[in-house]
């Protein structure tokens, strides 16, 4: 990846000054693409954490995780951030380290260095080259993963006693 991106590297940024104004509205795009859900998802999982994890926490992660993307990943204009299934991830993780006293943050730090190693040796592996063995239906399902993922937090407050979701 190194040796294949290094050539385009140095344009990459050079062509985004030199365009001026231009650059403008895709930056613009980019920043509330990845702001808003972050935000969105924040809040939520602010809700599923009881605060331990909040919408400030997540901004300033996908900031950090953007700056470096754009640095050394070798793509200025990409939406990185939070999604639904990290969401109930976490959700059932908070409830498990509860369920049984384990410190939530420092529990979800370490899975995340954990998550971090993983991703680098996929990275070092080149396992991006093995893309065209996966079809489109795995996409389509993980799409579909998600579209459930949203109706299932939508019904859930209705399946609930009126006391439950709407304390007095």
């Amino acid at each position: 990846d190194l040796r294949g991106r290094s050539k385009c590297y140095v344009s990459d940024w050079t062509d985004g000054f030199a365009a001026h104004v231009h650059i403008l509205a895709p930056s613009t795009y980019i920043f509330f693409a990845s702001v808003i859900p972050a935000l969105t998802f924040g809040e939520q999982l602010s809700d599923e954490t009881e605060g331990q994890i909040n919408g400030v926490h997540v901004l300033i992660t996908t900031a950090m995780c953007g700056t470096i993307q754009a640095l050394f990943g070798g793509q200025p204009l990409l939406i990185v951030g939070v999604a639904e299934p990290i969401v109930l991830v976490y959700g059932y993780m908070f409830i498990v380290a509860k369920t049984y006293e384990i410190p939530f943050v420092p529990w979800a730090s370490v899975t995340l260095f954990w998550v971090a190693l993983m991703c680098a040796l996929l990275a070092i592996m080149n396992s991006c080259c093995y893309i065209h063995h996966f079809t489109r239906f795995s996409g389509e399902l993980f799409g579909l993963l998600i579209a459930l993922l949203f109706l299932q937090q939508c019904l859930l407050p209705a399946s609930l006693p009126h006391s439950v979701c709407c304390p007095l």
